[in-house]
């Protein structure tokens, strides 16, 4: 009577390409995993930043300039504080009354403030503004400048760039803005 069975060597050699076969199909849908994190982390980022440029560039071709009936603002210029990474606008309301938002970067955070109220519009991402003047509206040749309270009335354009990252997605935006009310 001759049994039939496996030996302790063939059980353990079994074994190993059974944990070397689970091993790649780990390796595998860990790999899955990660790219589908990526894929979606990129998707966020990139909503975060189109919604920055957005609201940016439609700010920029909103704003009006400064009167002289005015009070608080630089008068014959639609923008004060002008720096890289933020600036105040101005704009009016439905009643003709002037409005300044400023927009901010604190960190990695980009908020507007108007009449003392903050909303954020995103977080991690990085703002660019680069400024440009001409001595006429149809000028090819634009010159980038920090605006002043003195040569803010010189601005014609704007350009914006937005560099969002979001779980693992980095995502930029750019574009160039003219100012409605621009020389």
């Amino acid at each position: 009577m001759k049994q039939r069975g496996y030996t302790l060597i063939e059980l353990l050699v079994g074994l190993i390409i059974f944990a070397i076969a689970m091993a790649g199909i780990f390796v595998a849908f860990t790999s899955l995993w990660d790219s589908q994190k990526v894929a979606l982390g990129l998707s966020s980022s990139q909503q975060g930043a189109e919604q920055v440029e957005y609201k940016l560039s439609e700010a920029f071709q909103a704003a009006t300039n400064c009167l002289v009936t005015d009070s608080g603002c630089v008068q014959g210029t639609p923008v004060q504080n002008a720096t890289s990474t933020g600036c105040t606008l101005y704009s009016r309301n439905s009643s003709g009354t002037l409005v300044q938002t400023a927009y901010t970067t604190s960190g990695t955070t980009f908020q507007m403030t108007t009449s003392g109220v903050t909303t954020v519009l995103a977080t991690n991402c990085a703002v660019t503004l680069t400024y440009y003047s001409s001595t006429t509206y149809n000028s090819t040749a634009l010159t980038s400048y920090t605006p002043s309270s003195s040569t803010a009335a010189n601005l014609i354009a704007v350009g914006i760039s937005v560099v969002d990252t979001q779980s693992g997605g980095n995502t930029a935006y750019t574009t160039f803005v003219r100012l409605r009310n621009g020389p």
